[in-house]
């Protein structure tokens, strides 16, 4: 993947900078190859993660807000750290109150964050944001995504769609180092638009937060209208090569 390696010495590796959509019983099932390593899902290391969830309950302290987090599959707490006594910081407990951020109990959430283990093996979600969830497509889109990319991991790609090439990548069990990335080698992208392609290499090649890249940053770097960018993103939404992040209009890759 991306941005990640493991060391030989049997260390942490490099920044892995991925962002993988799951579950939270894939979350709570992630294992360890050997103490202090990264936590992996279906033998892939994981760098940030997002998943969603309906809120169970949210307990405030001087020093974090911890939001517990059910979705169907699991339940999980996902901790925010805060700085008490910074009046000018936007991480104090009061600006994380439950009605500052727009989340509450029984609403669903969605998370993003990094899996980590506290008092033994109890796993938690270390989180820097988490987002009301006010239409429900958002979160069956989500268990979409995760299915998407756990049967991508077990059973390779996708046929493409001129139909050989993909087939025999997922034959051989997965992609190349381009992964989805036609002109890196390995896997093929599908057949698109020239703005969608040009939205694509954009992606691939600007250097970005786990979050990914806002339609606005994206039309002003390609000198397109919004409209034409939102175009292309809803068709590279619909061949499966990115994935919605913070919102409906900040797209990250696919990539893997």
């Amino acid at each position: 993947m991306p941005g990640e390696t493991t060391s030989p010495a049997g260390g942490k590796g490099e920044r892995n900078d991925t962002l993988r959509p799951i579950t939270i019983k894939q979350a709570l099932e992630a294992t360890q190859p050997f103490p202090e390593a990264n936590y992996q899902i279906d033998s892939h290391d994981l760098g940030s993660v997002v998943f969603v969830g309906q809120l169970r309950n949210i307990s405030r302290q001087s020093t974090n807000v911890t939001y517990k987090l059910d979705d169907g599959t699991g339940e999980i707490e996902a901790k925010q750290w805060v700085t008490p006594g910074t009046e000018d910081s936007m991480d104090t407990a009061d600006d994380l109150a439950p009605a500052a951020n727009g989340v509450e109990i029984n609403g669903y959430a969605k998370v993003f964050g990094k899996l980590k283990s506290l008092y033994g093996d109890r796993k938690v979600v270390t989180t820097h944001s988490v987002k009301p969830i006010t239409d429900i497509n958002e979160l069956h889109c989500h268990f979409l995504e995760a299915a998407a990319i756990h049967l991508f991991f077990t059973r390779g790609p996708p046929p493409s769609a001129g139909g050989g090439g993909g087939a025999k990548d997922a034959a051989m069990g997965g992609v190349g180092a381009g992964g989805y990335g036609g002109e890196t080698g390995g896997g093929h992208l599908p057949a698109m638009s020239p703005v969608a392609r040009r939205m694509y290499n954009l992606l691939k090649n600007k250097p970005q937060t786990n979050e990914g890249l806002a339609a606005q940053q994206i039309a002003a770097e390609l000198g397109l209208p919004m409209a034409d960018v939102a175009r292309a993103g809803d068709e590279l939404l619909t061949a499966g090569v990115i994935f919605s992040t913070v919102d409906e209009q900040t797209w990250a890759l696919l990539e893997y």
